[in-house]
């Protein structure tokens, strides 16, 4: 690991003098993570983007709109860009992954999944609300363009480079685009993106908070849901699935039409796996880091699962299996 930089170093401790910097462990995102222990008491979490900046990043917008909602995200404590850091609310480091896993019973690991199940609607619904009236309204969006790189990640760098076929059949090429433009029909909604169990932290006090807010954004109605029930980091029961995704759609901001709303949900699940095995590809292939293989088999054979159970994803389900793309 990398060492501090010695300018991030210097802007905290002129600062929170006598202060200490511990660093976390990395993950998928291009920015640094550092736990701050003040020499007062209490911690602050250091969001490193290794280089100085201007104005207001993304981080800093989207927490202001998020907080807004009443949604549960770290405070932005303190801005520094010139050292090219936030200093955020330090929500301690119990994950909803870990949390499930240390749980003492079912019962236990139920209450966690339906507060995750709550939250997501909450974003949904009061999450929506507070985006389409910011200053980023008309902001980005999970739209064609971002389907279409999605499936195409996947292609060059799970199928390419970590199973080393770079030359798919264009049939299953075709099939990952008509679903990409499918996928970007959907009704709208304010989408965290990338809402799992990683980036859910159980507080002190039992409740949940996000984490890995940046690249929220407009995306389908049943994007957060689907991370969260197709999540590659933890196993959960198809019956529990269902459940779960019942006790979404009533939450909703609109009950929507059962039937459609079931619809929407396999095919951006199958979508958003599919975008999954891609990440862990370029994680795996281009940057080395393995621990992301574990999660490979849960999703695959998810993918599996779901593909064959509707017609309009059955075709996509049969061109993976032919280009022994799974």
């Amino acid at each position: 690991m990398s060492p501090v930089r010695a300018e991030l170093e210097a802007a905290l401790e002129r600062s929170h003098p006598g202060s200490r910097l511990v660093t976390l462990p990395g993950d998928a995102s291009t920015r640094r993570f550092h736990r701050l222990f003040l020499a007062s008491g209490g911690t602050l979490i250091v969001m490193d983007y290794e280089r100085p900046f201007e104005g207001e990043t993304d981080d800093v917008r989207l927490a202001r709109i998020f907080l807004r909602a009443s949604l549960p995200v770290a405070a932005v404590v303190e801005v520094l860009p010139a050292a090219g850091c936030l200093l955020l609310e330090d929500f301690g480091d119990q994950t909803l992954e870990s949390a499930l896993a240390t749980a003492a019973g079912e019962p236990e690991r139920e209450a966690l999944r339906y507060a995750a199940v709550e939250l997501a609607a909450e974003i949904a619904s009061r999450g929506t609300e507070a985006l389409g009236s910011s200053d980023r309204a008309e902001g980005p969006a999970l739209d064609r363009e971002r389907f279409l790189f999605e499936m195409r990640f996947f292609v060059e760098n799970y199928v390419g480079r970590l199973l080393g076929r770079p030359s798919p059949p264009p049939a299953l090429v075709d099939a990952l685009e008509r679903l990409a433009e499918e996928c970007a029909t959907h009704p709208r909604v304010l989408c965290h993106r990338d809402y799992h169990s990683r980036n859910l932290m159980v507080r002190r006090d039992g409740t949940l908070a996000m984490v890995d807010i940046q690249d929220a954004r407009w995306g389908p109605d049943t994007y957060d849901i689907a991370s969260l029930l197709r999540d590659a980091y933890v196993d959960i029961e198809e019956r529990e699935v269902g459940d779960l995704f019942e006790g979404y759609r009533r939450l909703g901001w609109e009950p929507p039409d059962q039937q459609s709303f079931e619809q929407r949900f396999r095919l951006v699940s199958g979508q958003r796996m599919i975008k999954a095995l891609g990440t862990f590809g370029y994680q795996i292939a281009v940057l080395g880091r393995e621990r992301y293989r574990s999660a490979i088999p849960r999703t695959v054979a998810r993918i599996r699962e779901l593909l064959p159970q509707s017609s309009r994803t059955s075709e996509l389900g049969a061109r993976l299996e032919e280009a022994k793309a799974l």
